[in-house]
């Protein structure tokens, strides 16, 4: 199968980077495209405003894709920009890593520990959580306060911090889930299995599992209903 990974535009370390976690989490057979929009999430916030702008382009990139034969798209990024938008202009599985990380975790636990990159970040991942149903899960939400731009120059404090405030989850607020909804702190930095092993609770990964639901979509012939995307006359 083919999936096309949607990715806004990075330094050259850093694309590379982020193209080789992408890469990681594909199973063996599937072949990963990459398509790349004039947007940057890297030196601005994780905010709404960068999804709603950045919408239309991954939209655009998904009808591409469906166009040249790919079987599923994935934005890259939690945001999940353009995945409602493109659900309704193409008839290939288009998967967000923040929805599909958080349904996880709901089947697992209704005790989620939530770890953002900044404070300013959490607002829109409430309003998201709360369209997707699983904020009745959530626990708590903590931010490491290290921008995406300086994730590689404070790596060591991203570790750090990513620790500090996911015991606090766990200790003070009960979580029994944690989950990054940044894929530069997880699987991009560090591994889920490194921080689950010194927290001692389960510690997702959005990245892999937007990656394997789309695998897994495309396996079992299954798509978003055309009842709640229902194409417009121009798109069909």
């Amino acid at each position: 199968m083919k999936i096309m990974v949607v990715m806004g535009e990075y330094p050259p370390e850093e694309r590379e980077r982020r193209r080789a976690a992408v890469l990681k989490c594909a199973s063996p057979g599937t072949e990963i495209g990459f398509g790349v929009i004039k947007a940057t999430f890297f030196v601005r916030a994780n905010a709404q405003i960068n999804a709603l702008t950045a919408g239309p382009l991954v939209a655009e990139i998904a009808q591409r894709a469906e166009t040249d034969g790919f079987d599923a798209v994935v934005p890259f990024g939690t945001l999940d920009a353009g995945v409602e938008l493109a659900r309704n202009l193409v008839r290939i599985p288009v998967v967000g890593a923040g929805q599909s990380v958080m349904h996880l975790g709901a089947q697992l636990s209704n005790r989620l520990g939530v770890v953002a990159y900044e404070t300013s970040s959490i607002p829109f991942m409430r309003k998201q959580m709360h369209a997707w149903r699983v904020l009745d899960s959530v626990v708590g939400f903590n931010a490491i306060e290290v921008p995406l731009l300086d994730s590689t120059e404070k790596r060591a404090a991203m570790r750090e911090r990513f620790l500090r405030v996911a015991r606090d989850l766990i200790d003070n607020a009960g979580a029994e889930i944690i989950v990054p909804m940044g894929v530069t702190m997880v699987p991009v930095q560090y591994s889920p299995g490194e921080f689950s092993k010194e927290l001692g609770v389960p510690v997702l990964d959005a990245l892999a599992t937007s990656i394997q639901t789309a695998e897994l979509m495309v396996r079992t012939g299954t798509l978003h209903s055309i009842k709640t995307y229902p194409r417009p006359e121009s798109a069909k």
